[in-house]
């Protein structure tokens, strides 16, 4: 039997439709693609694309530039001055005679009154502490044979109502406050009248 004229076969039908199904995922960008087509119909991301040799107006974006902020040189202060290194100013109290003696060598000579009272103090301990104390007590007012007098440290030579000062710093007091220990004195007023008695020129106290 002759097929009739304008009717195609089933097996023409299979064939034009699988050629329309393929022309229209892999070029004319027809519906979703499946399968094994899907990776011919995915276009490339723009990212991933690599820029043209033969376009050199396309340039590579660069990560911006931050700028680093500036350093100011800060000077960093001086350390302060240990507090065993700063002088302060001491007071003592000595006698009249002995107030006036130590003016007078002050006038007459290019030392401080802090440089007096360390050459008097250097001058006692190579005299010996323990002599030099002796020698400044007066003899006490009530003597006995039987009795023991204690000894009296407020009865020194040397000892009066005038102020005179010097400036040690806290380790040159720390030095004379042992002497101070050392020759059995109470305090460093006593201590400082008794060596500037014996060592200032003049006459001593009675």
């Amino acid at each position: 039997m002759t097929p009739p004229k304008n009717k195609k076969t089933s097996d023409q039908d299979d064939e034009q439709s699988m050629s329309d199904e393929g022309v229209g995922n892999l070029f004319t960008g027809g519906g979703a693609p499946s399968g094994a087509l899907a990776g011919w119909a995915a276009p490339p991301s723009p990212a991933a694309q690599p820029v043209p040799a033969d376009r050199p107006g396309l340039a590579v974006p660069r990560p911006p530039v931050v700028p680093r902020p500036t350093q100011e040189l800060v000077e960093e202060p001086a350390p302060p001055a240990s507090d065993s290194d700063t002088a302060k100013p001491v007071g003592f109290y000595v006698s009249t005679n002995v107030a006036n003696r130590f003016r007078k060598l002050r006038k007459q000579s290019d030392l401080t009154h802090t440089q007096i009272v360390f050459l008097a103090v250097e001058d006692a301990v190579e005299k010996g502490l323990t002599q030099v104390v002796e020698e400044a007590r007066r003899a006490p007012k009530f003597q006995s044979k039987l009795f023991a007098v204690a000894t009296n440290n407020t009865d020194l030579r040397g000892l009066g109502p005038v102020q005179l000062q010097y400036k040690p710093t806290r380790a040159q007091r720390a030095v004379i406050d042992g002497l101070v220990t050392e020759a059995g004195l109470p305090d460093h007023t006593k201590f400082l009248a008794v060596v500037l008695d014996q060592y200032l020129p003049g006459r001593r106290d009675a």
